[in-house]
């Protein structure tokens, strides 16, 4: 058991310190916001700090690529699966990224929905943020649905959602939920079931 606490211990101090060195706020929050929803989380908190943990390798292994526009790519992890969603310049740049998140381990499969357009506006970016905290909301407050098993982006008016759901009823629930929200011009679903493994 010892052994096991000091291998948590060095992961916590490494993701402090990759989050130190590439000063992202948006990672640390999104990160610090995934541990901290580990308890009723039904990934559990080693499952969730797998997650965190892969997360964060992502967001510094790209972060240091010459690529221009990467705050317009969204990175998100469950039990391994990494789904990217956003806008990229070209088709290069998407590659590149998708090459060297496959290189970090702990990855299992790239949902790559990465689109290409280098000329996203910033009122289009604050549309689907916009539109993203409405979903946001709507899992937060539906019963039967634990809003901390799910990451949501919106690219475009295009939903996209992983995330793992307590049942199968629950991830029934959730895709009802959001193929009636007005405005969903595509729905893409990445929901595992729990296998209540912690």
């Amino acid at each position: 058991m010892l052994e096991e606490e000091r291998f948590w211990l060095v992961r916590i101090i490494s993701i402090i310190f990759i989050l130190l060195f590439t000063h992202s706020c948006s990672s640390i929050s999104s990160v610090v916001s995934m541990v901290g929803n580990a308890g009723i989380s039904s990934k559990g908190f080693k499952s969730t700090f797998n997650d965190s943990y892969i997360k964060t390798k992502i967001v510094t292994k790209i972060s240091i690529l010459s690529i221009d526009n990467l705050h317009n790519v969204s990175v998100n992890v469950s039990k391994g699966k990494v789904l990217l969603t956003g806008y990229i310049d070209n088709f290069q740049e998407r590659l590149e990224i998708v090459k060297n998140i496959w290189n970090i381990e702990g990855v299992k499969e790239i949902i790559n929905e990465l689109k290409i357009d280098d000329t996203v506006s910033i009122s289009d970016r604050a549309s689907d943020l916009l539109f993203k905290t409405k979903i946001n909301s709507q899992l937060l407050f539906k019963s039967g649905i634990n809003s901390n098993n799910y990451n949501v982006d919106v690219v475009d008016g295009e939903v996209y959602i992983i995330g793992l759901a307590d049942n199968l009823e629950e991830k029934i629930e959730v895709e009802k939920l959001l193929s009636n929200i007005e405005g969903v011009s595509k729905l893409v679903t990445i929901i595992d079931i729990s296998k209540n493994v912690r």
